[in-house]
């Protein structure tokens, strides 16, 4: 394809698919079912890439190339849309859009850090964007700098007095403070702005939710969606809540709409998964944390979930190698060893067991229930002498916790061994 007829077939697929100038949060969403226009937009964006050293000079090429990263934006591809936003900025860097958009995409995508490097690249250019001080004042709180969110959000306010995206973040700085009713009443503020505010809805419902108003969190979440039914976390939140509330079918329903629209992640998943497994539907559970694990294969949780899963399905064996990957990934995990060590000790593998609570302790000393363990080998292995002594040390961690029945029955099992 010639170079004019491209960049002409591009700008109308663009016009086509109605890519938005500006991405909102609340706007992104992962895309399911692309649109014939979407899916041909697709192929001429890969016929772009080829030919990019060519077009690059023709003056429509940053926009072209700025919009057809806010596509990928918008459908939550954060990785394709940076690289495109990387790519436009290359080409013309006084885009503050373009500056924002990156570092929206990756605040999103769990890179604080690259993200206040943008919004201050957008801030050098226009430094009263109140977009780029609100989602920095964000972006520094993910990092627990609280001084520095302060600073934009209070710079942002002065700007727009009665903005709700930063009122909001203003409602999330006293979170982080600890004062859960000042966060509430900042973000009832951002909703007094906006009533259909959805990022507020669902902060407003998570606080309710942590300060165990479950009525009034329920009723945020569920206005929420009547406003946008696709809010996977909205959906989360609610099942948490049922799930909590021993309503598992009603958690169930919720965390299956939410792996429905966001199946990439595996928290989602592993909710979903736990869910299956109190009602004791352990294949289903199984099944989803396969997922989890799917969806990301580094992910420890979901490793040991399928792992325990497993154990209840009686297949050690599969459970053990569950375990052993987990490990792998994480060696200095005390829980993971602990739950390994268990699994061999009902196997009779005593030494095995040993080797893993003495790993457990070492990275988890305060922790006697490894000890416990410890102890009942060594009997088993009859070195007595060593499992007095674990047992003594075991009964006084188990007394500085305030256990005063373990501590007692530590004691009791010293005397019995003389």
């Amino acid at each position: 394809m010639e170079k004019e007829e491209l960049l002409t077939a591009i700008l109308s697929k663009l016009d086509s698919v109605g890519v938005k100038d500006e991405i909102r949060p609340e706007d992104i969403h992962p895309a399911t079912l692309k649109s014939r226009e979407r899916r041909e937009l697709e192929q001429l964006e890969v016929e772009l890439q080829r030919g990019l050293e060519v077009l690059k000079h023709d003056p429509r090429v940053p926009e072209l190339i700025l919009r057809l990263a806010n596509i990928h934006l918008s459908e939550s591809s954060y990785g394709r849309s940076i690289i495109l936003y990387e790519i436009t900025l290359g080409l013309d860097s006084d885009q503050v859009a373009g500056w924002v958009h990156m570092g929206l995409a990756y605040l999103l995508g769990g890179e604080p850090k690259d993200a206040i490097s943008c919004f201050g690249s957008a801030l050098a250019i226009e430094s009263d964007n109140v977009d780029a001080l609100t989602y920095l004042s964000r972006a520094e709180l993910k990092l627990g700098n609280l001084d520095n969110c302060w600073k934009n959000v209070e710079e942002a306010l002065r700007i727009r007095p009665n903005y709700e995206r930063a009122l909001l973040v203003k409602g999330l700085y006293f979170e982080a403070q600890g004062n859960l009713r000042g966060a509430i009443s900042w973000v009832q503020n951002s909703l007094s702005v906006n009533q259909r505010f959805v990022p507020a809805m669902m902060e407003l419902g998570r606080l309710h939710m942590k300060l165990g108003q479950q009525d009034l969190a329920i009723h945020a979440l569920e206005t929420l969606l009547q406003i946008d039914s696709e809010q996977p976390y909205a959906h989360q939140l609610l099942g948490d809540i049922y799930y909590k509330a021993s309503l598992y079918i009603d958690a169930l329903n919720h965390f299956e709409i939410a792996v429905t629209l966001r199946g990439e992640d595996p928290v989602l998943w592993i909710r979903k998964g736990d869910t299956h497994r109190v009602m004791k539907s352990y294949k289903e559970a199984s099944d989803a944390y396969h997922k989890a694990i799917n969806a990301d294969p580094e992910n420890i949780e979901a490793w040991v979930k399928c792992g325990g899963v497993m154990l209840l399905m009686n297949e050690q064996d599969t459970a053990l190698e569950y375990f052993n990957t987990a490990l792998a990934l994480d060696p200095g995990n005390a829980e993971v060893a602990h739950r390994r060590g268990r699994l061999y000790f009902s196997l009779e593998r005593y030494e095995d067991a040993l080797d893993d609570f003495d790993k457990a302790f070492s990275t988890d000393p305060g922790n006697p229930n490894h000890l416990y363990y410890r102890a009942l080998i060594l009997e088993k292995l009859d070195r007595k002498a060593e499992a007095k002594r674990t047992w003594q040390v075991a009964a006084g961690l188990y007394d500085e916790m305030g256990d005063v029945t373990k501590a007692a029955e530590c004691n009791a099992r010293t005397k019995r061994l003389g």
